[in-house]
């Protein structure tokens, strides 16, 4: 039954006993059916022999007296030409035939006329007289009618007389006419002797002899006649098996009689000769004992078992002395161990033989004096452990699984006022808390029983003097090495300076939050009113400017003919300059409105936006240069700003190129990048790149305005465009090779 503690002793010699008892059993039984193997094997073989040397002595037998039957094939033959003159003296007629002066002619021998029908129809041997050859014989009367239709002597063996079964030799031959066969009978005291030196019985005796397993031999002819007695009565199972055997299937038999523990194996020996008529088979009744067979086995069967017995009692006796002799020395250790377990670490540990007990027991020996020094190393460890928990600023503190404090130091019970008598009369941690508070106190209570992580929670402390303050409670299950949960331990927090520096946060939170209001409605009205100013110095500026261009074209128009060459020199640096005033101005606005359009983002494709610029700039390269667009990526981006991206620097592009012998434009992406970085790339005049963080400044030129037009703020409003879509703009160049300007656009949100 489960719990059940077997001692080893009584183990071991269980496992030696099985051990023992499987291997020689298994022996034993190998052996068993080794032996019925055998036996069964060395039956089949002797049964194989007889049945051979029957077979084979039979055969043998034939043959010798087929040399005596054809010693008398010449003396019958001369006897035919006299039959053959009577019939043909009486003119065919064989019923006027003298037989019996015929028989005295040819010395004695019977004188037998055969008709078409295998009919004797006459014959010197009354008995024989009317015997059909088509009912007894069928194979036999096919004979005759090949020898009718042929010429010729047919000489046969000797067999015996089917009347009277006298042993005696036949020959035949057909009448001229071939209305009839006629056949000789010779018989002869010299034919019994001769078969008394080859008889079948003495074989059969001689083999049942030889084989203890033969019961019984019988032989018959096909005439179903017994060899060597007359007088036998056959059973209608022998009828019946001779019958099958005879006319259906010419083949050995064998039948099994379970009742009466027997097999009876009809044996054919053919000795069959196309050369005569008689057949001289003989069909072998062999009757094996089975009975025999069985109690051999059963013989071998008890002495293995008797073996078996002996093999079990033997065995047991040797597992119960060698599990005594090795388990004893087992036994004394357990005892020893035992006494050590108890607690009585100083118990010796007794000396018991053999080397790996002697090993064994030095180990025990060593285990324990390191459990020692394990142990007062664990009480140091404990003591100083104890001692932390003590100074510990923080409250400490075990419950039971009903919530009652087992334990709390001094910094737990100063806390809440209380002595250790009181928590020696027993206080549940619900007392220490605030009454609105102990609802969610259970709740998280029952989570850590179950094993939950809940964190760090807030409470209200309770005191004994009844005032409260907050505290932060740390708590986590206590479990047995066996995973059984036996309470929780924990720690206490007070976090009343805390709370007044949370205080004072949000305080500091709040005044913060007034002063960036503020600021940002200061920011909003500073740049307002720079809005204003902007628009306003843009306008009152415009007014005179257009007066200044105005006069001086209708001075140039009225007066012009009359003007000197200097002074129209001067009037065109006045309307140049009034020109440069007004592409400033309308630069300061673009800039200004950059800062106050709303983003409206969305996926475009940059490639349609760049050939329609390029379809507005490209005259500029009055047919000189080349521009080359490879594959823009889309992008998330405002499409009015990337228009103006892409306008700005193309126009940059193509007016730095325009003093190049073949202008090349080149705009494109990078491949591989993510997000996207996109490039115009000119081989234009360039710049130094010490100067390239200027190049983003507002009014800020690198090159001369006489030279290269424009107000200085295009890539004020392109840096301005990128930094609010949140991508980076910048460029790389060298002087009179060129510069590339490459840029992205941040992704979209999500």
């Amino acid at each position: 039954m489960p719990g059940w503690k077997i001692p080893f002793k009584y183990l071991l010699t269980g496992t030696i006993f099985i051990i023992v008892i499987v291997i020689v059993l298994s022996a034993i039984w190998i052996n068993y059916v080794n032996s019925c193997d055998e036996l069964g094997e060395n039956f089949d073989r002797l049964r194989t022999m007889t049945e051979s040397h029957i077979e084979n002595s039979f055969q043998l037998i034939d043959s010798g007296l087929k040399l005596y039957d054809t010693a008398y094939n010449h003396d019958m033959e001369k006897a035919f030409p006299v039959v053959i003159a009577e019939y043909e003296r009486i003119g065919g007629d064989p019923s006027r035939m003298d037989l019996e002066a015929v028989k005295t002619a040819i010395g004695g021998m019977d004188v037998y006329v055969i008709n078409e029908r295998c009919v004797i129809e006459y014959s010197t041997a009354p008995a024989d007289t009317g015997l059909d050859f088509a009912v007894i014989y069928p194979d036999f009367c096919e004979y005759l009618h090949k020898i009718r239709n042929t010429t010729g002597f047919y000489p046969d063996r000797v067999v015996r007389d089917w009347s009277t079964g006298t042993l005696t030799k036949y020959s035949y031959m057909p009448t001229p006419d071939h209305h009839y066969v006629l056949e000789l009978g010779l018989r002869s005291e010299y034919f019994g002797g001769e078969r008394k030196q080859l008889h079948y019985r003495t074989i059969a005796e001689e083999v049942k002899e030889r084989n203890p397993y033969l019961e019984e031999v019988l032989l018959f002819q096909k005439q179903k006649r017994l060899i060597g007695n007359t007088t036998y009565r056959r059973t209608a199972e022998d009828n019946a098996m001779l019958d099958y055997i005879l006319w259906e299937n010419r083949t050995s038999q064998e039948v099994r009689d379970r009742k009466n523990e027997k097999t009876v194996f009809w044996q054919v020996i053919d000795l069959r000769d196309p050369d005569y008529a008689a057949d001289m088979s003989i069909f072998a009744k062999l009757t094996y004992n089975d009975a025999l067979v069985a109690r051999e086995l059963k013989r071998i069967a008890m002495l293995h078992a008797f073996a078996g017995f002996l093999v079990i009692l033997s065995g047991g006796l040797m597992a119960v002395m060698v599990s005594r002799k090795l388990s004893r020395p087992i036994e004394q250790l357990v005892e020893d161990m035992d006494s050590i377990a108890g607690g009585d670490l100083d118990h010796p540990i007794r000396p018991v033989p053999g080397y790996e007990f002697s090993s064994l027991a030095g180990s025990i020996r060593i285990m324990v004096d390191h459990l020692k020094d394990q142990i007062r190393e664990c009480e140091i460890n404990e003591k100083r452990f104890m001692d932390l928990v003590q100074f510990l600023p923080q409250g400490v503190f075990e419950l039971d699984t009903r919530g009652t404090i087992n334990y709390a130091n001094p910094a737990a019970l100063d806390l809440f006022g209380y002595s250790r008598d009181d928590f020696i009369q027993g206080v549940n941690i619900l007392e220490v808390l605030a009454p609105g508070d102990h609802a969610r106190a259970k709740t998280a209570f029952a989570a850590v029983l179950r094993g939950e992580r809940t964190g760090g929670s807030e409470y209200t402390g309770l005191k004994k003097d009844g005032s409260t303050f907050p505290m932060m409670i740390y708590n986590k299950a206590r479990k047995t090495e066996g995973g059984l949960v036996t309470g929780s331990r924990g720690t206490i927090v007070d976090i009343t300076h805390l709370k007044g520096i949370e205080e004072e946060m949000r305080r500091l939170n709040v005044e913060l939050e007034r002063r960036v209001s503020q600021r940002t409605t200061e920011l909003a009205e500073a740049t307002s009113e720079m809005e204003a100013f902007t628009y306003s110095v843009s306008h009152d500026l415009r007014a005179p400017l257009r007066a200044i261009d105005g006069y001086s074209f209708l001075l140039l128009q009225e007066k012009g003919g009359r003007l000197g060459e200097q002074e129209r020199h001067y009037i065109d640096a006045i309307r140049q300059s009034v020109q440069q005033m007004d592409d400033l101005i309308n630069g300061l606005l673009s800039l200004s409105r950059m800062g106050r359009v709303e983003l409206k983002r969305e996926w475009v494709s940059p490639g349609p936006m760049v050939r329609e610029i390029l379809a507005e700039l490209h005259p500029g390269l009055e047919g000189r240069g080349e521009v080359r667009v490879g594959l823009l990526p889309p992008c998330y981006a405002d499409p009015v700003m990337l228009r103006q991206v892409y306008y700005n620097l193309i126009s940059n592009a193509l007016k730095f190129s325009r003093h190049v012998d073949h202008p090349e434009i080149e705009i494109g992406a990078l491949a591989g990048e993510e997000p996207p970085a996109y490039f115009i790339r000119d081989n234009g005049v360039g710049f130094d790149m010490r100067y390239a963080d200027s190049l983003f400044k507002p009014f800020h030129r690198l090159h001369t305005p006489g030279k290269y037009e424009g107000s200085g703020i295009g890539l004020t409003i392109v840096d301005r465009i990128i930094r609010r879509h949140g991508g980076r703009i910048w460029a790389e160049s060298e002087p009179g090779k060129g510069a590339t300007f490459f840029f992205t656009i941040g992704n979209p949100p999500g």
